[in-house]
């Protein structure tokens, strides 16, 4: 991925990136994940709907033979 960044903007990600002795990817990397995470959770929620059947249910059935 190539990203194109104003230069002041640049130059801060630099110095920050020195202050915090690590590479500037890693730390744009960590920017942009803490953005997602505000922005766009990811959801490890299960969506489900409120069930219809209105059957009956038979294991019998279901499983016979096995």
């Amino acid at each position: 991925m190539s990203i194109t960044v104003p230069e002041d903007t640049a130059k801060r990600l630099r110095c920050y990136a020195r202050r915090e002795r690590r590479p500037v990817s890693q730390v744009v990397e960590i920017a942009i994940e803490t953005l997602l995470q505000q922005r766009m959770p990811e959801s490890d929620k299960i969506v489900t709907t409120r069930g219809s059947f209105k059957g009956t249910f038979s294991r019998e059935d279901t499983y016979e033979g096995r």
